[in-house]
């Protein structure tokens, strides 16, 4: 207790260093506890949503689990032992609790048996009648009754009641209402007497209880209540068993990593946990739904928790030198105490032992509360669309799991471990070695004596080699360059730049202060003179606050112009792609023949694809009256078009388009072209036979400007364009082959754009799309609202605005968006605390000097204006540094990020793309902390007393 006690006065003896540690510890802590939560929220949400659309899109419930068992034994013995394992096994791994069941279903059905009716007379006792025994769960609450009643539960005078279908009332002809006796040598079963009395239909087909089975293929047979099937038929019944089944329904909504790992292991495993050695038996079917996206999840999980890592690593970083930053604080001021007790007797291990302690115990209350704060951060992650843009997207089910816990344990014993660093380095000394240690301040420290700025460039820059080596055999073999997206050393290579160029700066940086110096130091104001000589001389002391700043601002600039880059290419790819705000196509009315029979003649299936198809355009003018849409574009595209120029023959694009329209309803990045856009437009809207020419398709042909080219398709004749004009990219159009195309050695993508009123009234008039432009703040509900309401038939609808929020919500980028903006807010906060800390502390240590400055006569205002010139030169000195360091880590290393896309076929190309507000942003804090800064040293120096320093330089 009194150790407890000890350790808690000296905590409180210096609380801003050690709530300083706590909040260092605490971000770490809380950062790495965040990726378990946020992988598993992410994935999961993830995981719904593919779901989802699987549900949408078939019609089968993703959350299902089926399994079917057809019996190839019919000896009783060997059935029992197979129901009873199939019931114990469903029991301990499905109704066992551990999943959020819907629905239990089971499935049972006997052998086939013949039948014939009780009284001929009103029957037909001719007809062979073939009929099984079936049951399953909770059938009489999932059908309608179309005639009769629902059968009795029991017996009826003797007679089993049963329900039908209509299939099944048409092929056995049986009528409703007359019984039926088993037709069979065994003696027990012809005492069985039977009475269809309900035909029956599903009630909803959507209902998941339909998943596996329908009625409409039981054409034969007689469902009996579940209740009386199992006591008469199941165990040593009169019946054989041909097949017996089970279907669960869990809500896949509640899915979490675990449930889906489970699942795929029921996938996999069920039928031999189950059945083991009656596997032969049997045999069996079994169907998880949802298994292609429940196995895609388990790989997405293993590689967002590396993307997480390695998107991490240079926050990790910079909290770690915040860390040791703030733990060499508080030791500098312990370092008499410490080099007191050495000089007495204390060894190494018992002043280590002491920090311990007192370190452990900050780490047990930032372990404490730092899962808690991580799950807060893991809602910024998932809140985050693009970079620091946040929405309130509420979907994220953020949990914390004991893997988050082991996280926290893990980086609580790290950031231990980091503290105890400068405490080991000080504990070596006794009085005598911190006195030498003293005398040798003016000597460099150790970190330029072995050129570790020069190590880390050298590092960084081998690392841009590797990448770039990478890069070109990526282009040179076509390969796709995704797998690079989470490598670590991509993300932690531009950190170790902007370490190493800030520590070069900073070597040189005093070199400069000193030629300022020197300059006008006859000239210079006390206040300005004193700066200068103090940074000159002691920039040791200003080291660690200058990098930490680099670090902070530097990697902040760093990350903002990544997510930005990426952010930006990947949108452009979607607009260049998809071409407008909407592309839909309306139903053209044709006269195409059906579809041919199965087994038609070759030569009819021949003469039906040559037949020209007429088409009835729709009017254009349905669409544009449209709300919302403020520009409506006609654009035809013919693929596999032919072109001829001289002797030289290939397969092009061929689009037609009405050139004033297009131009206002196409979306198209500025600069892909040496002219805008609307000049080559511009340039073949006079002349009908106009038409522009991919680059691709020039080099193809050898064609000039001036050229004449013919085009068309088959079944028509060509028509003849002149070439107006050449361009590298078009809307829509990627000049760039596909790996397989490349593998293959195929020609380039080739394309020719005309007016589609001379393809229309030369070549056919066939369906086009249709590009809209809609108006500012349009609303798509009210948009396709609008469609339904006027019966506009439609083929096709891309809604590029709603494609690229569906990218937002990719895992991989929420992880990107929300590590770089969380980071790039955490970084600001401890930048904020590291820089007060600093200060603060920096100003305590030299009361006596700034209270000698009062006695000697210097103004409060000229000892202000000391230390803002000293802020300047330090804290000011190291936001240049940051910005230069910055800008040239996202000059030479943001490039890399090529290798998250395509790099040899991405369209438009990869540009690195930075906004300006980041700076703005980061000066605007910089400049914060300054103000806060000269407040509270303008506070501080106002309290001083001189005498009270005069008095403790006496002491």
């Amino acid at each position: 207790m009194s150790v407890l006690i000890m350790l808690f006065r000296k905590l409180a003896r210096n609380r801003w260093l050690a709530a300083s540690l706590l909040a260092g510890m605490l971000c770490c802590i809380a950062l790495t506890s965040s990726m378990p939560i946020y992988k598993n929220a992410v994935l999961r949400y993830m995981l719904v949503q593919d779901m989802d659309r699987s549900y949408a899109a078939t019609g089968v419930h993703p959350g299902v689990v089926s399994i079917d068992i057809t019996m190839r034994d019919d000896d009783p013995q060997v059935q029992k032992a197979i129901k009873q394992r199939l019931a114990s096994y469903w029991a301990s791994n499905i109704t066992d609790g551990s999943l959020n069941l819907m629905l239990d279903q089971r499935m049972m059905e006997t052998v086939r048996f013949a039948l014939k009716p009780a009284d001929p007379s009103r029957v037909n006792a001719e007809e062979k009648r073939s009929a099984k025994f079936a049951a399953r769960t909770g059938l009489e609450e999932k059908v309608r009754v179309v005639d009769g009643v629902l059968p009795k539960k029991e017996q009826v005078d003797g007679v089993y009641e049963v329900m039908v279908t209509d299939n099944a009332l048409v092929e056995l002809k049986m009528l409703l209402g007359q019984e039926y006796i088993i037709d069979d040598p065994r003696p027990e079963r012809q005492a069985i007497r039977i009475k269809p009395v309900a035909v029956i239909a599903e009630n909803d087909l959507s209902d998941v209880y339909w998943s596996r089975a329908s009625l409409g293929q039981e054409r034969n047979t007689l469902f009996l209540p579940e209740g009386l099937f199992r006591s008469d038929f199941a165990e040593d019944g009169p019946f054989v068993f041909a097949k017996i089944g089970a279907l669960a329904a869990v809500d896949y909504t509640t899915f979490d990593i675990h449930t889906a790992e489970y699942m795929v292991d029921l996938k996999s495993n069920m039928t031999d946990d189950m059945l083991g050695t009656y596997n032969f038996a049997v045999s069996s079917s079994v169907w998880v739904p949802g298994n292609d996206a429940m196995t895609a999840y388990a790989d997405r999980e293993e590689t967002l928790r590396h993307l997480l890592w390695s998107l991490n690593v240079p926050l990790f970083i910079l909290i770690g030198f915040y860390l040791y930053m703030v733990t060499g604080m508080l030791i500098e001021r312990q370092k008499s105490e410490i080099a007191v007790l050495r000089s007495r007797g204390a060894t190494r291990m018992h002043i280590m032992s002491i920090y311990a302690m007192e370190f452990g115990l900050i780490a047990l209350f930032a372990l404490a509360a730092g899962p808690v704060l991580g799950a807060a951060f893991t809602r910024i992650l998932g809140s985050t669309s693009t970079f620091l843009n946040f929405v309130d997207r509420g979907a994220l089910a953020v949990q914390i799991s004991a893997e988050s816990w082991l996280y926290a344990g893990g980086a609580a014993v790290v950031s231990w471990v980091v503290g105890l660093i400068p405490v080991f380095l000080a504990s070596g000394n006794s009085i005598v070695d911190q006195n030498r240690a003293k005398a040798r301040e003016g000597k460099r420290p150790a970190w330029q004596t072995f050129g570790l700025d020069i190590m880390l460039l050298g590092l960084s820059f081998y690392g841009y080699y590797v990448y770039q080596q990478r890069m070109r055999d990526l282009i040179k073999l076509g390969l796709d360059g995704q797998s690079f997206s989470a490598d670590p050393l991509l993300y932690t290579v531009p950190t170790l730049f902007i370490l190493g160029a800030s520590l070069l700066l900073i070597r040189a940086y005093p070199l400069l202060v000193t030629i300022l110096y020197r300059i006008g130091r006859k000239r210079w104001a006390p206040q300005l003179y004193s700066a200068l000589l103090l940074v000159s001389r002691r920039n040791r002391l200003y080291h660690g606050l200058m990098v930490f700043l680099v670090l902070t601002i530097g990697t902040g600039i760093y990350n903002a112009n990544t997510a930005r880059t990426i952010n930006g290419n990947m949108e452009d790819q979607i607009w260049y792609a998809k071409g407008s705000d909407i592309v839909l196509r309306q139903h053209w009315v044709n006269d195409a023949p059906p579809p041919s029979v199965p087994g038609q003649a070759g030569a009819d299936q021949q003469a039906a694809v040559s037949t020209r198809i007429n088409y009835l355009e729709p009017p254009l003018a349905m669409i544009e009256q449209l709300p919302g849409v403020e520009r409506a574009a006609r654009v035809f595209v013919k693929e596999q078009s032919d072109a001829w120029l001289g002797n030289k023959s290939g397969k092009v694009r061929l689009m037609g388009i009405d050139t004033d329209a297009f131009g206002e309803a196409a979306w198209m990045k500025e600069g892909l072209l040496p002219h805008h856009f609307y000049d080559y437009l511009n340039l073949i809207a006079p002349d009908a036979n106009a038409v522009l020419l991919s680059r691709t398709a020039a080099d193809y042909f050898g064609a000039q400007i001036g050229d004449v080219i013919d085009a068309g398709w088959e079944g028509l004749r060509p028509t003849r364009f002149v070439v107006y004009g050449i361009m590298d990219y078009f809307p829509t159009f990627n000049p760039n082959p596909t790996s397989i195309e490349a593998s293959l050695d195929i020609q380039n993508p080739m394309l020719i754009i005309g007016h589609l009123e001379k393809i229309q009234s030369e070549l056919a008039m066939e369906p086009y799309d249709v590009w809209i432009k809609l108006a500012l703040g349009a609303d798509r509900r009210q948009l396709l609202e609008a469609i339904d309401e006027k019966g506009i038939a439609l083929e096709k609808f891309e809604d590029t605005t709603g494609e690229i929020a569906q990218s937002r919500l990719d895992p991989f980028r929420m992880a990107m968006n929300g590590v770089m903006s969380l980071g790039f807010i955490v970084s600001l906060v401890i930048s904020f605390i590291g820089f007060m800390l600093f200060w603060l502390l920096s100003l305590q240590g030299r009361m006596l000097q700034l209270g000698i400055y009062r006695a000697m006569g210097i103004s409060f205002r000229q000892l202000l204006g000391m230390l803002i010139v000293e802020q300047l030169l330090t804290t000011g000195a190291g936001f240049l540094i940051a910005l230069t360091t910055g800008w040239a880590a996202c000059r030479i290393f943001v490039p890399l990020y090529q290798l998250s896309f395509d790099p040899g076929r991405i369209v438009p190309p990869f540009e690195v793309i930075s906004d300006n507000i980041d700076i703005v942003r980061l000066a605007a804090a910089t400049c914060m902390m300054l103000a806060a800064a000269l407040l509270f040293l303008a506070w501080l120096l106002k309290r001083m007393n001189i005498y009270q320093a005069v008095k403790l330089g006496e002491d």
